[in-house]
């Protein structure tokens, strides 16, 4: 499966604690730089479960608290 790679100060689903699809993080310097996610849709906590992609934005995007 392909891999999409976000920064972690972007507004996407894949930098939001309600996505649900598989990620990892890549540290520069000892802090979070990017966010690798597969670029597949996965269901997001915070619509009712709807399938998002990770480049997807939604009003309720809050940052992920492991960053």
């Amino acid at each position: 499966m392909s891999v999409a790679v976000y920064r972690v100060t972007d507004r996407k689903c894949a930098t939001c604690r309600w996505w649900q699809g598989a990620r990892g993080v890549e540290l520069r310097g000892y802090q979070p730089y990017y966010v690798k996610a597969e670029a597949g849709p996965a269901p997001c906590m915070a619509l009712s479960g709807q399938a998002r992609t990770p480049a997807t934005t939604c009003p309720r995007w809050t940052k992920w608290e492991k960053l």
